[in-house]
């Protein structure tokens, strides 16, 4: 495991995931430079991400795919529409079903992984994303007001 422990998260830390690393089986490597995440991502068999938030976009999710590693992940925020569900990992309900996933994300092509980052989550994807976004806008903005810009408003 590697990452930082936020002060509003060390007293959870301490308490439950502490006593579990052994140095062995679980390792924690607290926070890491990019260089080393990419290691990290590229080496591992599996990234869990065991998210407990509405994550708004889950980056490391597309890091880790991007590496060619499979996500198995919590079904919130933005983990639905990163993950392609049986292909690239899987989105689960609960911890015990993301346990049960692990032997059947060992079997996922490393290769699609990484060819979903790059159909998914390139620049150009993004962009043309984005674009798509504000034309919607701005199409929804001229069909309420007959017009883009919104009414003045004098203070």
């Amino acid at each position: 495991m590697a990452g930082k422990v936020d002060a509003v998260d060390a007293e959870f830390f301490e308490r439950e995931i502490a006593p579990h690393i052994d140095g062995k089986q679980i390792e924690f490597l607290g926070e890491i430079n990019n260089f080393q995440k990419a290691e990290l991502l590229g080496n591992a068999a599996i990234a869990l991400f065991p998210i407990t938030w509405q994550e708004p976009f889950g980056l490391v999710m597309i890091e880790a795919m991007a590496a060619g590693t499979p996500v198995i992940a919590m079904s919130m925020g933005a983990v639905p529409e990163v993950i392609a569900h049986g292909k690239t990992g899987f989105v689960c309900q609960s911890y015990e079903e993301m346990a049960a996933m692990i032997p059947r994300a060992l079997e996922l092509s490393r290769r699609q992984c990484r060819q979903h980052v790059e159909d998914n989550f390139s620049v150009a994807q993004m962009v043309n994303g984005y674009e798509q976004v504000y034309q919607k806008m701005i199409q929804q903005r001229i069909s309420q007001n007959g017009h883009l810009h919104a009414a003045k408003i004098k203070l």
